[in-house]
């Protein structure tokens, strides 16, 4: 329950917009575009995804006076990433006060705006950081940030040229291209893959009886159902507490651990010295690393399980993982290795899987790409098939050739997203990883757009600038 606006809330946003904009003048970090037009180019960086990850690298390539840049979303407006489409949990699962796009600007950061429109002592009294909420602070830091968004547009394939790619576009039935320099994709957890449908639950159900606990679903259909959910990870017990809360009649969630893991070890990556710095392991450390921390899911937190556990037609079955499903007359029977149940409707929490052919802006060149089992041979006993799958990126976000001198056009496409995670630490895109992540990403964009233009940039460099003053300023008469 969060407390309600307060009475002049439109005039203390008032307020705080006027010193977003004071903050920006008082920075100076508003200089023109300082890139110079490239004859076939409509764009010198192109961002699929205007989420969160989106919209913190648009502002911080404004700031940095790369303007000629287009954010492009496949979702409405107020739809962008998970938090009003599948984003079930009440409440985001970082801690309140962690760093978010906000680029060091103070009056830009959630508690600002949160506290201008429900006050100081509102925010103190939050725990975590509402989900719905959470989208409305976005909503409005894209407006403090006027960035060129483009909503409704799907990206249906990408093709590299000389000098840059042909992006195809599908907006609202009308195919149209553009054509970038450099692209990031920002692209969140799917932005590699595809939600993850095991195959008996693809061969043994029909579409209408599951859905991806990725995908949106109205949860008042599942009213007086019996609902089945496999898999234990945050998302699945989400879905789980949202069904309950729409009046099923009973929910079953199965996990094929002997437990419910309890431990979130990503936790451990979370310290300026690593978020930072983990880019900089060698390829060992990378891999001992996320190897580890790949063989179990991560914990859900425990106001998660409390959603869940309150509701007396709510079971958790461990060592349960589903032998086979299938629909016999009517309903969904479920063989684990104990017993059978059945259900009406099952959600699945599966997770994602790495699939770079499954994304329409990757299937193109797919086989192109290199991966952490392409590069690197694990010891023995530290084998991971899940950490091998993830992309092998560069120090800079960057796509790597699976062979190389093969795919040189690969560095110029920016992976910001989950699958950047083996590669360079905490979940590219998450909140967490804005603060450090994406500064480093502009450099690299900046630096690489000025070693195309180096001859360009040298001409500019030693051309006369406008003088400071003029002979007859000083010449005796």
């Amino acid at each position: 329950m969060t407390d309600p606006l307060l009475p002049d809330a439109g005039e203390r946003l008032a307020a705080l917009q006027a010193r977003v904009t004071r903050a920006l003048d008082y920075l100076g970090n508003r200089p023109p575009n300082w890139v110079p037009e490239t004859a076939g180019i409509d764009r010198d960086v192109v961002i699929v995804g205007a989420g969160q990850a989106g919209l913190a690298l648009g502002f911080a390539l404004k700031r940095d006076g790369v303007t000629n840049i287009a954010l492009l979303d496949a979702a409405p407006k107020g739809q962008e990433g998970p938090w009003r489409s599948f984003a079930e949990m009440d409440t985001l699962r970082s801690p309140k006060d962690v760093p978010g796009p906000e680029g060091g600007i103070a009056d830009l950061t959630f508690r600002a705006w949160y506290e201008a429109a429900f006050g100081n002592a509102a925010y103190d009294n939050i725990y975590k950081i509402p989900t719905g909420l959470w989208m409305d602070y976005l909503l409005w830091y894209r407006e403090q940030v006027d960035l060129p968004i483009e909503n409704d547009v799907q990206v249906t394939r990408v093709e590299s040229f000389e000098g840059g790619f042909r992006l195809y576009l599908d907006r609202a039935g009308t195919t149209d291209t553009l054509t970038a320099r450099k692209l990031v994709l920002a692209t969140g957890m799917d932005g590699f893959g595809q939600a993850f449908i095991p195959e008996m639950v693809r061969d043994g159900l029909p579409p209408d009886r599951y859905v991806h606990c990725a995908e949106a679903i109205d949860f008042e259909t599942l009213k007086d159902k019996r609902v089945a959910v496999l898999g234990a990870a945050s998302s699945a017990f989400d879905y789980a507490g949202a069904a309950l809360e729409a009046g099923a009649s009973r929910v079953d969630l199965f996990c094929r651990s002997t437990v419910l893991y309890r431990y979130n070890r990503f936790k451990q990556i979370n310290y300026p010295g690593v978020l930072h710095h983990y880019v900089d392991l060698d390829d060992a450390d990378k891999w001992r690393i996320m190897a580890e921390l790949m063989k179990r899911s991560v914990s859900i937190i425990r106001e998660t399980l409390e959603r869940c556990t309150r509701h007396d037609n709510f079971s958790i079955h461990v060592n349960a993982g589903w032998k086979s499903v299938e629909l016999r007359d009517g309903e969904i029977v479920i063989d684990t290795a104990e017993r059978q149940y059945q259900a009406d409707f099952a959600l699945i929490g599966a997770g994602f899987e790495m699939s770079p052919s499954a994304r329409p802006e990757l299937a193109g060149f797919a086989d192109q790409i290199a991966l952490w089992r392409d590069r690197y041979q694990a010891p023995l006993g530290l084998e991971s098939e899940a950490a091998g799958a993830f992309p092998y990126l560069g120090g800079e976000f960057q796509l790597m050739e699976k062979e190389p001198g093969t795919a040189p056009y690969l560095a110029d496409i920016h992976l910001y997203n989950w699958a950047g995670s083996v590669s360079n630490g905490r979940g590219s895109s998450e909140t967490t990883s804005l603060s450090h992540g994406i500064p480093r990403l502009v450099r690299a964009l900046c630096r690489d757009l000025v070693r195309a233009d180096s001859d360009i940039h040298v001409g500019r460099i030693l051309s006369l600038p406008v003088p400071e003053f003029l002979p007859d300023e000083y010449e005796a008469e």
